[in-house]
């Protein structure tokens, strides 16, 4: 009877440790896409200042403020206007966190591919029909 009552014991010991140690609130450790998310938002409210802040030294040098507003107009004359966003994932590859943002559009479906380096700056930027 007490080694019932010490595994039991045991169990419930060991299933409060595990409890204890989640997180359900706020983005998990790496989660990027809270970034990515805001970078689209600041595209569709066509505010280039706020976009480029999280660019790398590699990035501002390709893409200037006035180059993201030229592609992202290039975008919306061939989607069409931009709807919502409709899904959000990430991966890894190459030591570079990946976040696609699946956007809806008037015309066609995007996934906007945004690449993080190791300091959470964006070091990449694809549109992925």
């Amino acid at each position: 009877m007490k080694i019932y009552v010490l595994l039991i014991s045991a169990l419930v010991l060991m299933i409060s440790f595990i409890s204890c140690g989640e997180k359900k609130d706020g983005p998990k450790v790496g989660d990027l896409t809270p970034l990515a998310t805001g970078f689209v938002e600041s595209l569709v409210k066509e505010d280039f200042t706020n976009a480029v802040k999280n660019f790398d030294s590699t990035m501002k040098g390709v893409m200037s403020e006035a180059k993201l507003q030229e592609v992202w107009q290039e975008l919306l004359a061939q989607s069409g206007s931009f709807k919502k966003q409709t899904g959000v994932r990430q991966t890894q590859e190459q030591g570079f966190n990946i976040v696609f943002v699946a956007c809806e559009f008037e015309k066609s479906t995007i996934n906007i591919k945004v690449v993080f380096n190791n300091a959470n700056e964006i070091s990449g930027l694809w549109f992925v029909p």
